[in-house]
């Protein structure tokens, strides 16, 4: 096997090992002056038991994280942060629909944070 065939097949498994994952992600946001947005699809060979997220960060005011299973907001599934902060999430889940993650700046206008989310 000559070195350009290693190389190739090197670079094949490297690829193809690259997370291209819907049910799982991870975002830091560092800038406050617009709404994120994201949403996790249930892969249909998978089976779900519960929807975790983990928030970490600070901020100047309050910011509001909203967790729902369709576009519309429950006001019953929204969570406020202000300082610094770290909270686990954890809610049942079993597959039934898109997960709805939305990250409000609400009143911060400064702050990082990292937030990793998983069904």
């Amino acid at each position: 096997m000559n070195i350009k065939n290693l190389i190739l097949l090197t670079l094949i498994a490297l690829l193809s090992s690259c997370d291209t994952s819907t049910d799982k992600k991870n975002a830091k946001i560092d800038t406050f002056d617009k709404v994120f947005i994201d949403s996790l699809v249930p892969m249909a060979d998978k089976n779900y038991s519960v929807f975790y997220a983990k928030i970490k960060g600070n901020s100047n005011d309050s910011i509001r994280l909203n967790i729902s299973s369709d576009k519309t907001e429950d006001e019953k599934f929204d969570y406020y942060f202000i300082g610094d902060f770290e909270k686990e999430i954890r809610m049942d889940y079993y597959g039934e629909s898109k997960k709805y993650i939305k990250l409000d700046p609400y009143k911060a206008t400064d702050g990082k944070l990292e937030l990793d989310y998983q069904l």
